[in-house]
């Protein structure tokens, strides 16, 4: 009888150890998967926080880049304002061969120009981003890529169209006899009777002003505006990431 209960006994405590190692065992298995899920959850915090970082950075870029186009900008929008009211008083008649001295500029208002060249290392960055992330539909990347799209070529091209126009100009001045007096700053009557009262000048004067002068003027003043406008949507962007 004794050896019966002794077996049942044994029995007892082999099945106690076996559900005692199932319950260690799951254990072990559950805490591993909690790990594992731990530590996905922490690489994916690390990831989103890097490219969170990365996307600040790239915009506190973009936003130098726009400060420094804005900057760029103001002097060139005020040397193409002094260029048409000048441009204006050669159309009139109001520059003559008798206050000639008066009005220093007036022999290359059509034979110079400057270009706006915009500041592109932020959008790069993005588009860069972009090819290897997924950017969410986040509104100031949305602005920027819309902003920054049709301008780049605009002023490519509005570059290169007053390039050549300048090129045009100076070509037409080879013809005369005071063009090296001219190409060195100096000056003469013949000079001056041309740059006031030759139609020639005053056609490409008032071409110049037309199609090179006001355009660029209003996509240089069009991109300023937009510029100041992105860039506080990118302080207000930052502030809150």
């Amino acid at each position: 009888m004794n050896k019966f209960f002794r077996k049942i006994r044994l029995k007892s405590l082999k099945e106690a150890k076996n559900i005692s190692y199932l319950k260690y065992a799951f254990g072990e298995i559950l805490l591993v998967v909690i790990g594992i899920l731990l530590a996905l959850q922490i690489n994916n915090w690390n990831e989103n926080r890097k490219q969170e970082n990365e996307l600040k950075n790239i915009l506190r870029t973009i936003h130098e880049d726009l400060k420094t186009d804005t900057l760029s900008a103001t002097i060139i929008i005020d040397y193409y304002i002094e260029v048409e009211n000048n441009s204006e008083k050669i159309i009139n008649n109001e520059i003559t061969k008798d206050n000639y001295a008066e009005y220093p500029f007036v022999k290359s208002l059509a034979s110079r120009y400057r270009p706006f060249v915009i500041q592109t290392k932020g959008f790069e960055m993005v588009k860069d981003f972009s090819s290897k992330n997924e950017i969410q539909n986040d509104s100031v990347f949305i602005s920027i890529s819309q902003f920054y799209t049709p301008f780049l070529q605009l002023f490519e091209d509005s570059n290169e169209f007053i390039k050549n126009e300048v090129i045009r100009n100076i070509e037409t001045y080879k013809k005369y006899d005071w063009f090296i007096d001219w190409s060195q700053g100096k000056s003469n009557d013949e000079m001056m009777l041309y740059f006031t009262e030759n139609k020639e000048y005053k056609i490409q004067v008032a071409a110049h002003n037309l199609l090179a002068v006001k355009n660029h003027l209003r996509f240089v003043t069009g991109y300023k505006e937009g510029a100041i406008e992105i860039m506080k949507q990118i302080e207000n962007s930052i502030s809150k990431k």
